[in-house]
């Protein structure tokens, strides 16, 4: 199964709803319109679907979605879209929507970069965090040549840090990650946080302390990176000091920095709805400060949102069911459920063979 193709376009016929993002959150949602029997169409700026688990950590092990005890990202977004596929969802990829429009008979108008224009009759944005760009060290202004090479702000192949002393820097759930799935790939896994304490999962922390008393890893707490040596292109040392003063010289080749990712809204920041904490606001039906329009996943902001996976797809399945009101005014909207429909579903099929 791929997931960088055009499925299908169907040009400007109009849909009951278009999901602007094609991560996770967009994905459940295509899957949920098929459960509610409407048409949809998903529109991604990234040349594949997956958001930022497939451009970014394809072979990070997730931990925290219901079901899955452990699944590598890119086996996630595989399983949703194996869910989803069946309603056959068209799907746009490779296209940032630019603007949109409501038109005066309630339906919506959204437009790409290459300047087509799609319709729909509500409009779902699950863009995640929008645009984002991995957040780096100013400190080091001379790598840019080794990005790519030796210095890395994700992990899309683990053969690339195959034998190699690999630095690690963060302390959140990506570094504390690869900090352990490195350990049997790498030679050398060093760990270097500027903060007392780390913020990932505790469990993952444990492991990566654990490793720590086994020998298996090194730590660097209160500690910062100040530069590094290279040997032409390639990557030798990395400098540390701690916030006591204390240098370190440790030799790598390889640096891997997982501080985070700054966002951008883009586009979506000027389109005159309300903000905050960088993303749409919503209230409990999903829904926008604009009637039809709603919003699922981190790009959607409410008291209390905790921006995981696990959200993202409650988030999809509230924005879906809700829009339906919007979509067909004055009908009753009943909530059948999924085993219910699937035995339906599996008994039609069966009639018409």
């Amino acid at each position: 199964m791929t997931l960088n193709k055009l499925y299908f376009d169907g040009g400007e016929e109009i849909r009951d709803l278009t999901i602007v993002g094609g991560g996770p959150t967009g994905i459940f949602a295509a899957f949920q319109c098929g459960m509610n029997n409407i048409s949809c169409r998903i529109i991604e700026s990234m040349p594949q679907l997956g958001g930022q688990l497939a451009a970014l950590y394809p072979e990070k092990h997730i931990y925290d979605v219901a079901g899955f005890p452990e699944v590598p990202a890119a086996g996630l977004v595989e399983s949703l879209w194996k869910q989803t596929e069946r309603y056959h969802p068209e799907v746009i990829l490779g296209e940032t929507v630019t603007r949109y429009r409501k038109l005066a008979d309630g339906t919506f108008e959204v437009t790409v970069g290459s300047g087509r224009v799609y319709l729909s009759r509500a409009l779902l944005i699950a863009a995640g965090l929008g645009a984002f760009s991995p957040r780096k060290l100013p400190q080091l202004d001379n790598i840019d040549h080794l990005e790519g090479r030796s210095v890395f702000y994700a992990v899309k192949n683990v053969s690339d840090f195959a034998g190699h002393r690999v630095v690690i820097v963060g302390g959140g759930d990506s570094a504390l990650d690869w900090a352990v799935g490195l350990l049997n790939t790498a030679h050398q896994v060093t760990l270097v946080h500027r903060m007392h304490e780390f913020q990932g999962h505790g469990k993952t922390a444990r492991e990566v302390l654990e490793a720590k008393e086994e020998g298996r890893i090194d730590i660097f707490l209160n500690t910062e990176v100040t530069a590094v040596d290279t040997d032409g292109d390639d990557l030798a040392a990395v400098h540390l000091r701690s916030k006591n003063g204390r240098i370190h010289k440790v030799e790598a080749d390889r640096l891997l920095l997982l501080i985070g990712f700054k966002s951008n809204l883009g586009p979506l920041g000027e389109w005159n709805l309300e903000l905050a904490d960088n993303a749409l606001v919503v209230d409990s039906h999903m829904k926008t400060s604009v009637d039809g329009l709603y919003a699922a996943g981190d790009i959607a902001f409410y008291p209390g949102k905790l921006k995981i996976i696990q959200t993202g797809l409650s988030d999809a399945a509230m924005a879906v069911r809700h829009s339906l009101t919007y979509i067909k005014p004055g009908e009753k909207i009943r909530h059948t459920f999924s085993s219910l429909k699937k035995a339906k579903e599996k008994k039609n099929a069966q009639d018409n063979n």
